[in-house]
């Protein structure tokens, strides 16, 4: 044991000196790796904390989302009340089914009101997921439906406003205009996991009980987020095959659910969460690893060149009496060595990387704030570096161990090039340039993707706007009049504010994530089944609306101060509902059977057409979804309101006055959210934008690169080859013959490279299809783009050494050799 150590720690010395030697070839193979492990070990990070990290509830592999699909729906809509008790009952495979519905409330009391967004739940809610409390309790059965008033608090509502006071528990507050026993506080790290189109925030700040018997609500009240347990042992085809049984038994027992063929979806809770987002992390994952091999491709070259020029050393040591193994045993500890401090060097720039990451944080990367230099990154950081070793540490031992050493020694250490050494030298550059051309070529698309983002028309003018949301569900509007007659004398107010141009407010604000509303609607001359297929999503507005977001109006006329409760029943519908219910036909005038809120709850009304306006990006940038329908809100009063002034001046010059304004008209009302409009669509850009952001990193990284082993090769070929190049000059070929030589094999090997990476990018392209709007996977500006830059790289990177061939002295380098 103690020679093997010796034998080892003699390697590690001689491989020590040799790079002390070579400062030049030590600093770059070293600054090269660690840039290469670094990028890596950033990404890592983030996939770690998005799509590998346990959800933080216990037993987080057994939780499951349940959706609804409906014929007119389509997959991932929510459930009702008495969906979520049929589920309950005939299921066989979850421990429990709970639900949850995001709304908003107001905190009052001595404090200033605080508007947050509340989770609505069954009481089995948060016991489902396996949380425990920080403080208190979770909710007992006996307070559903209405009982007294219990909230649950987050511990950042608990610390913020009420100083994290334990005394607060089993003490009323002031919440909705009501006095509320708070029971519980949840954990610091409690965060629910929902995708970003569920209509369920991370941010909940508090929970209450449903008010009222959800499971005695209409059949077809789709508003429910279902959750479930599964039991121990129970596999996700066989929860599926369940729930399609019990949606058949609920079919047989409901004609409303048989004629929308109702069915069911179960989704793993983690997976479901991050649906949005893997295919862009996963692409970026990918890059960073295409970005280490062509690091490793950089250093084998370096190495192999290294070797090369210590062929002579070699072969004395191996006529000394060194075996094989030994000699191969020295070029690995080489490459361990290497790889080990710049592993070290790596987790230094994948910490800084990390925190950039988390200054480009988009909403849908929540979990991405938990990124970290954990243990299981620095494994793979380990990993990553164990394979590196591997990658370029294998090169110049295979080439060695193939060398004839005897006439090695025969040459004095000179020579020309082995086919062998040339062959590996120009593989590793071939396959470098096609990683490269894949990364631009996938950097292109993201890019071509955001640019498109940018010009996308959004249905209204964001410059200008400042927004804010109101909920009128306290003490003070339990009824439509009240809530209508305070939005009067609120919307006459703010008119009066100086820099306001106008001022209209929506229940739904566009790119929000509060939750959404859609139902079907029915034409004149169409069925009830027939117009169970036909959805829009439906909006309550104020006559301002319109014309304070942009909103352009196409035909027919907008809202007006005429448009009361107790007028004739109107709506103004978009140019996308329109085109599909009326083709070819002015859709003013006609009569549509609408979804309106009344002092009864939902009800389907019938009402004439007013007017048509553009259609609205509601939902994301990406898509247009579905046709929208508009009320006015004295006609359907809903308790939340989102408010859109235009202003004369600086949006957020106005914020101070608005809450000054609000707090003297009602102190118990609390603005929420704040801000310009330019701010929902920055973040409904941020996804696509993060991602081109790394792209082009990657592909900015591979061109360096991949220059970088060019003009590597091209160097070392022309070192070795200056006999060659004076026997040429003094044949009579010019410098500007050498040039093109040495600049027509790097093209070649370029055009090869571009080649088989052509064939990838196809490939590839075609994974990235999710991710990309408005741009082909096939899109020839791309395309064009990494036909253009990549041999661009490679003239840069041929450049100095042709240069270098043509100034070569004829005598001098035929002396030389």
């Amino acid at each position: 044991m103690g020679a093997v150590i010796e034998s080892v720690s003699q390697d590690l010395r001689y491989a020590f000196r040799g790079l002390v030697k070579n400062p030049g070839f030590a600093l770059v193979a070293l600054m090269t790796l660690a840039l290469g492990i670094g990028v890596n070990t950033a990404i890592f990070s983030v996939v770690y904390a998005v799509l590998l990290r346990p959800l933080p509830y216990n037993h987080p592999e057994r939780l499951a989302l349940v959706w609804s699909t409906f014929q007119s729906a389509g997959s991932r809509a929510p459930s009702s009340g008495v969906i979520l008790g049929e589920i309950a009952r005939r299921n066989r495979v979850f421990e429990d089914v709970a639900a949850i519905w995001m709304g908003e409330g107001t905190f009052t009391g001595d404090l200033n009101p605080e508007q947050v967004k509340v989770g609505f739940v069954t009481p089995n809610f948060l016991a489902v997921l396996g949380v425990r409390p920080a403080l208190g309790r979770l909710f007992e059965p006996d307070e559903l439906f209405g009982g007294r008033p219990v909230l649950i608090l987050s511990n950042g509502l608990w610390q913020r406003r009420y100083g994290g006071d334990p005394g607060i528990l089993g003490k009323g507050i002031a919440f909705q205009g009501m006095s509320a026993t708070v029971v519980g506080v949840l954990p610091p790290d409690f965060e629910l996991h929902f995708a970003p189109d569920s209509g369920v925030s991370r941010d909940i700040q508090a929970f209450a009980p449903f008010g009222y018997d959800i499971y005695r609500a209409p059949p077809t009240l789709y508003f429910l987020r279902l959750v479930a347990r599964l039991k121990p042992g129970v596999s996700w085809v066989r929860a599926q095959e369940d729930v399609d049984s019990a949606a058949a038994e609920i079919r047989r027992s409901y004609t409303e659910f048989a004629a929308e063929n109702l069915k069911f979806d179960v989704a793993p809770m983690h997976g479901d969460s991050v649906r949005d987002i893997r295919a862009a992390l996963v692409a970026l994952f990918a890059g960073a690893g295409f970005v280490l091999l062509i690091c490793c491709v950089n250093v084998a070259n370096l190495l192999l060149a290294r070797a090369s020029d210590r062929r002579k050393e070699v072969a004395v040591r191996a006529a000394l009496g060194a075996s094989q193994g030994r000699i191969l045993r020295q070029f690995m500890t080489e490459g361990i060595l290497i790889c080990t401090v710049a592993g070290g060097l790596g987790l230094a720039v994948g910490w800084a990387g990390v925190r950039w990451l988390l200054v480009l944080l988009p909403d849908s990367l929540a979990r991405l704030s938990k990124a970290q230099l954990n243990w299981p990154v620095l494994a793979f950081a380990a990993a990553i570096c164990l394979v590196s070793v591997l990658l370029f540490g294998l090169a110049p031992s295979l080439e060695s161990a193939r060398r004839d050493f005897i006439q090695t020694l025969r040459e004095g250490g000179r020579g020309a090039e082995t086919p062998l050494r040339r062959g590996m030298l120009r593989a590793l550059i071939v396959s470098e340039i096609a990683l490269g051309f894949v990364l631009v070529i996938g950097a292109g698309l993201m890019i071509h993707t955001l640019v498109r983002l940018q010009q996308v028309q959004t249905g209204f003018e964001p410059r200008r706007v400042l927004t804010f949301g109101i909920d009128l569900s306290g003490r003070h509007y339990q009824n439509n009049v009240a809530r209508i007659n305070f939005v009067r004398e609120w919307e006459a107010k703010l008119k009066t504010i100086p820099g306001v141009e106008s001022v209209g407010a929506i229940s739904h604000l566009p790119l929000d994530d509060y939750s959404n509303w859609y139902s079907p609607y029915r034409p004149e001359g169409v069925t009830s089944s027939r117009a169970a297929a036909l959805l829009a999503d439906y909006r309550a507005v104020t006559p301002g609306y319109f014309h304070s977001m942009g909103t352009r109006l196409l035909e027919g006329r907008q809202f007006d101060e005429q448009d009361r409760v107790d007028g004739r029943k109107v709506v103004v519908v978009d140019d996308m509902l329109a085109r599909a219910t009326w083709p070819g036909q002015s859709a003013v005038g006609k009569k549509i059977e609408a979804e309106f809120l009344t002092n009864e709850g939902f009800r389907n009304v019938w009402a004439e057409v007013a007017g048509v306006v553009g259609h609205v990006r509601d939902h994301s940038l990406a898509g247009q979804l579905r046709g929208q329908i508009y009320i006015p809100f004295e006609q359907s009063a809903r308790n939340h309101l989102s408010y859109a002034i235009r202003t004369r001046v600086e949006p957020l010059a106005l914020a101070d006055t608005v809450r000054r304004e609000l707090r003297q008209r009602d102190p118990d009302l609390a603005i929420s959210k704040i801000r310009p409009m330019t701010v929902y669509v920055e973040h409904a850009k941020a996804p696509a934008s993060f991602t081109a952001i790394l792209a082009a990193i990657f592909a900015g990284l591979a061109l360096l690169l991949a220059a970088i082993g060019i003009y590597g090769v091209a160097y070392y070929s022309v070192s070795r080859r200056m006999h060659e190049m004076g026997v040429r000059m003094a044949l009579g070929a010019e410098g500007s013959d050498l040039v093109l030589l040495v600049m027509r094999e790097g093209l070649a090997l370029t055009a090869l490279g571009m080649a088989l990476g052509l064939v990838g990018s196809l490939a590839v392209s075609r994974l990235l299809q999710g991710l990309i709007y408005g741009v082909s996977a096939t899109d020839p500006v791309s395309y064009a783009v990494a036909v253009a830059v990549i041999p661009a790289a490679a003239i840069l990177g041929c450049w100095r050494p042709s240069r270098q061939a043509a100034a070569a002295n004829p005598v001098d380098a035929m002396r030389a050799e």
